[in-house]
């Protein structure tokens, strides 16, 4: 039987996404006896969780009174990793690992500005520390799923919006959320990034969308795949303008770092920089054949070095290759027979594309650790494809991932230390034996992929 996903006396589309939100929400809440009971068990679960959340975060403070111990070492580890680098970057001292990185948790991988972005941090406390970053990564997650509600009102996909509403106690356990929140890394805070490139690339607002493009480019490169939109669409005067604007405001971001750190030492760090993103790949701690399991690096190549050893890395390119070549065919396509219209005149085609080409870039990536916009494809892919029975095998896997962070807790809850082995892992946790990520990424990627290539030949 078909699930009734469309909440009856949907307003008409305003400008008041927020307030038609709001009143959607309260006509699922009457309509779906289901529904109701789903959200309040996850707020229920989410609160706990946020309590979890704020034990942790206390455990900063009564580092206090410890005799010989630094507060700062009860930090989530990624956010010990940035304040390490603003502290080298105060101090004038090399960012970058020289030698192995066998124990990953000691590298920077970012550019020197976001290690200057941390310096103010180096003022607070541990506690306040936590606190804040805690504060932000709750907020930007809000920001985010107002954002695509904002998104898919502004395109006219009535259909999406409401799907956020019957989403959303995915999006309240969604595992990805709470992994970010437990170590206050800035995976969501780069989809926020990309969201808001996407809703400035679609609408063409230069301002924008050179913002987000350069600060995304100073982070994490990848997450700027949201820039090919205009160059497939056809629209290339924008797309010369924006590729311009963004070599300034990234040279202009450069200058400003070598203002405050003194240009000499700033661009050492960029060179060093670039050199240590090029052999990343070379030094990675690969976990092969002899690995006990997969663990949580779920890229194409980790998959095959795990499963065929040295003779994994020859085998990835070639998988990844063979991928990403009807992408390629496709952009080829869209460069020879352009549609010419902006991103928001034609919105289904143009976040297909925005999709895809995010999931185009992961699975190219070395290292892919989340999908950390994927709930966005999801709840996006969940309203608008057609072939429900298709979409339920997508729907199974992606669930499977969402609830990671729920298995994780329950299994600590019932087996305690004994569910923890050094990794730290959980080794009741399906995600270190499965590579999910990449196979709720491979299933979008052909969902997506289908689409647009059947779009091509209308």
């Amino acid at each position: 039987m078909a699930i009734d996903t469309e909440i009856r006396g949907y307003p008409p589309q305003s400008q008041t996404y927020l307030a038609d939100w709001w009143r959607n929400l309260r006509a699922a809440w009457h309509q779906s006896v289901l529904f109701r009971r789903v959200l309040v068990i996850v707020l229920v679960w989410m609160v706990l969780r946020l309590g979890i959340q704020g034990l942790l975060i206390a455990g900063t403070i009564l580092t206090d009174d410890l005799v010989g111990m630094d507060p700062a070492s009860t930090l989530p580890v990624d956010m010990q990793i940035y304040l390490t680098a603003a502290e080298n970057f105060a101090a004038r001292e090399s960012l970058y690992l020289q030698g192995s990185l066998q124990i990953l948790e000691t590298h920077y991988p970012y550019a020197p500005s976001f290690a200057l972005a941390f310096t103010p941090f180096l003022q607070l406390s541990p506690f306040a520390v936590a606190l804040v970053h805690t504060l932000l990564h709750i907020a930007a997650y809000i920001w985010l799923y107002l954002s695509w509600n904002r998104i898919f009102g502004k395109l006219g996909l009535p259909q999406a919006q409401q799907m956020l509403i019957w989403t959303l106690p995915a999006w309240l356990i969604f595992s990805t959320f709470w992994s970010d929140l437990a170590y206050l890394n800035i995976y969501l805070i780069m989809a926020l990034f990309a969201t808001l490139l996407i809703e400035a690339v679609l609408e063409e607002r230069l301002f924008e969308t050179v913002l987000w493009l350069a600060v995304i480019l100073q982070i994490k490169p990848h997450w700027a795949f949201a820039a090919a939109i205009p160059l497939l669409l056809g629209r290339y005067r924008f797309f010369i303008r924006m590729i311009g604007f963004s070599v300034v405001a990234y040279a202009g971001i450069v200058v400003a770092t070598g203002l405050v750190g003194g240009f000499e030492y700033v661009l050492a760090q960029y060179r060093e920089y670039v050199e240590f993103l090029a052999r990343l790949s070379e030094d990675f701690p690969w976990r092969g054949p002899d690995a006990p399991f997969l663990g949580y690096n779920h890229s194409i190549t980790q998959i095959s070095v795990y499963l065929f050893g040295e003779a994994g890395f020859p085998i990835s390119m070639i998988v990844k290759i063979a991928l990403l070549a009807p992408l390629a065919a496709l952009g080829l396509r869209c460069l020879l027979r352009p549609i010419g219209q902006p991103g928001h005149r034609v919105p289904q085609v143009s976040l297909d594309l925005a999709f895809v080409l995010y999931m185009g870039a992961f699975i190219w990536l070395d290292m892919v650790w989340e999908l950390s916009l994927g709930i966005a494809v999801f709840t996006y892919l969940r309203a608008t494809v057609e072939n429900r029975r298709r979409f339920r095998w997508v729907w199974v896997l992606f669930v499977v991932y969402a609830v990671i962070d729920v298995w994780q807790a329950l299994s600590y809850i019932v087996l305690g230390d004994a569910a923890i082995v050094p990794g730290p892992y959980v080794i009741t946790d399906p995600s270190i034996y499965l590579p999910i990520i990449m196979l709720v990424l491979l299933s979008f990627y052909g969902l997506l992929l289908v689409r647009l290539w059947r779009t091509a030949h209308a």
